[in-house]
Parts: structure tokens; C-alpha cells; sequence
């Protein structure tokens, strides 16, 4: 049903396991009843407007096995619990670049001391429709308020009755990593590849990842190769904090000074899921990262978009944040160019964020 303008949380029940077993046993009790808590960032704040009013709330924290970032043999195992900080001052080697990249542009420095790798990629869709007044396709109704209304930011790719886009920084990092998801439910652990963690619109309406029911995300492995792979990660925001993208892009390849082989480009915020450009991959395979190259490949990535009236302006800036990322991965520079930074604040703020 459509939100109210509420400040104020329902009472809620806190439960406190200190293992999975008894998290998932308490998650099977309550049954359609109950959430998960991890950072809470946006739990609580869904909480508090009462968006969200299951009775009983279960806190993870205590568990430790949804904890911590280690290296296992030739793989990064990142728990659940992992909070961005964690992320952001990691030593990982230009192979996992992207990951520490994209954990230091989420939000504010607060909110990555509380924010855990597992919640944001879980975190419920932004679009002010959505989370606002109105009674849209994904509550049941009959219309896409963003389709005709202030869509500045919402998708171009995908958009099916939902023009929604994943609101995860590390969502696009863990899809160009070729990253596993390890889960458990009642039942099982088992995993999901990253690029199939997520839900499109045109598949399932209702949800923006497959870890529903009462199942728990409890870590993200990323398989480390070694030799001359190289990640970046690039955002683009109208304030270099707190917000949250217009668009990103996440790219890895192995890099040895002269040509790209195993290219993955995934961008970020144009889509209800990472959206891995294929077109772009195709163009950079085996070639040497010429200015036409960089450019051919730019302007591939955004091949299929589809523009809304107020969201235009994202073909030129994610074709811009390609050729950045591009740039500066296989170049020596640690950092983006500032190029990138400076695309941010050129447009009005979005109406209703």
C-alpha cells in the first residue's frame, strides 16, 4: 500500500541469535513476520516511517560467522557482517581495486561504519515512488509513477511496468568480479552466482534479489586469479557524499600493458540490476586501449538504452564514466581522474530526494 509520512516505528519484538541455526530457526518461527537486521541503515529507517512492520526484528550481529574479510587460498571471502569501512581500508591489490573503490563512495563515513556488505546489496529499491504516497506497479497497482513523472534517475535499460534502478555501489563490483553469493535458508547452503543474485522487473516485479523467505545471505566469495587482473570503479553522484549514484561502472580485466583480455563492464544505476554491457566487453576484448577503442567502447555500452524525458542526460554520463574507468585501469593512476568527479552537481537535484 502506499506510504504514509510517519517518523515513528510500530512495536517491534528484538531477537538476538548468537548463531545461524537459531537465526534461521527464529526466522522459520516467524515466519512472513519478520525481517533481518544487519547494519540496519535502511532497515531501521523503513522502521521508523513504518514502511516495514513486521513484530519481530532479527539482530545478526552477534553472529560471527557472518563476520570479517580473509583471504581463503586463491579467493577473498567477505562476510555478510563486513562493514564497508571494512571494505573501504582493505589492502586487496589492484585485482579487488573496484571493491575498495566502490565501498569508500557509499553514503557518509557513518554510515559505512554501521553499513555491512551484505545489506547493501540487499537494500530495497530507492525510487520515490516506491517509498513514497503512491500506489505503484510494485505495490500492486497499475502504473509507474516514475514512467511519466520526475524520472531524472531512474533506468535505461530493462525497464518493464518498473523503472527502478539497483541503488548498490557494490552490486556492480561484485557482478565484474565474477563474485559468488553463499546462502542459507531452513533447508541448505548453497550459492548464486552474482550476476543472478539480482531480479528484474520483467522477471518478478515484487523483489530486486533472490534471497527472500527467510534466507540468509552469509558471505561473498570473489575468486582472486592473480597475474595482471586489474579492477576500477567509478561513480558518478551530484555530491561527492551521501548520495546515492546516477551512475557507476565497475570494470576488470587482465591488463598486461598492452591489450585486455577477460573484460567484464558492469554499470551500475541504469538498471534494476547491474547491468553488464556486452557490447562494450566485445569491443575491448584482445585490443589495445586506443582513444577510438576507448570511444568505440563507450558508445557501446550505451547500445539499447532506452531514455525517459527528464533521464537523457545519462547516455553522455555513462559513456563518459566508461571511458574514464577504462582510462584509468590501464594506466598507472590509483584514482579516477577528477574528469569524473566534476560531472557531479550539474543537474537540479532529483525532485524528491
Amino acid at each position: 500500500m502506499p506510504h504514509i509520512a510517519i517518523n515513528e516505528a510500530a512495536p517491534f519484538q528484538l531477537h538476538s541469535p548468537g548463531t545461524l541455526d537459531e537465526a534461521l530457526q527464529l526466522a522459520q518461527q516467524y515466519q512472513g513476520n519478520c525481517s533481518y537486521l544487519a547494519g540496519g541503515c535502511d532497515l531501521m529507517d523503513m522502521k521508523k516511517r513504518q514502511w516495514n512492520n513486521t513484530a519481530h526484528v532479527i539482530d545478526l550481529k552477534r553472529i560471527d560467522a557472518l563476520k570479517g574479510v580473509r583471504r581463503s587460498g586463491e579467493r577473498l571471502v567477505v562476510g555478510a557482517l563486513a562493514k564497508l569501512s571494512e571494505l573501504q581500508n582493505g589492502d586487496f591489490g589492484p585485482e579487488l581495486h573496484a571493491l575498495k573503490q566502490a565501498a569508500a563512495r557509499v553514503a557518509t563515513p557513518q554510515i559505512r561504519n554501521m553499513g555491512t556488505a551484505g545489506g547493501n546489496l540487499l537494500q530495497d529499491n530507492r525510487c520515490p515512488y516506491f517509498r513514497g504516497p503512491f500506489y505503484c506497479y510494485r505495490h500492486g497497482g497499475n502504473v509507474c509513477y516514475a514512467h511519466h513523472g520526475v524520472n531524472r534517475e531512474h533506468a535505461l535499460f530493462d525497464g518493464d511496468r518498473c523503472y527502478t534502478v539497483s541503488p548498490s555501489d557494490l552490486a556492480p563490483v561484485v557482478v565484474a568480479l565474477d563474485a559468488i553469493i553463499h546462502v542459507r535458508d531452513f533447508k541448505r547452503a548453497y550459492t548464486i552466482p552474482a550476476a543472478r543474485l539480482f531480479v528484474a522487473p520483467s522477471e518478478d516485479i515484487t523483489i530486486m534479489h533472490r534471497v527472500q523467505n527467510g534466507a540468509i545471505l552469509t558471505g561473498i566469495e570473489i575468486p582472486l586469479r592473480g597475474g595482471n587482473r586489474r579492477s576500477a570503479f567509478i561513480k558518478d553522484t551530484i555530491r561527492n557524499s551521501w548520495d546515492f549514484a546516477r551512475g557507476s561502472i565497475a570494470v576488470s580485466m587482465d591488463w598486461d600493458g598492452r591489450t585486455m583480455h577477460q573484460v567484464r563492464v558492469v554499470i551500475g544505476a541504469v538498471a534494476a540490476v547491474p547491468w553488464r554491457s556486452y557490447a562494450a566487453e566485445r569491443v575491448l576484448e584482445g585490443a589495445e586501449p586506443s582513444a577510438q577503442t576507448l570511444q568505440a567502447a563507450a558508445e557501446a555500452a550505451t547500445r539499447g538504452a532506452e531514455t525517459l524525458q527528464y533521464n537523457a542526460y545519462k547516455i553522455g554520463m555513462t559513456q563518459a564514466l566508461v571511458h574514464d574507468v577504462l582510462s584509468t585501469i590501464t594506466s598507472s593512476e590509483p584514482e579516477p581522474p577528477k574528469s569524473a568527479a566534476r560531472m557531479g552537481g550539474q543537474l537540479p537535484r532529483f525532485l524528491f530526494s
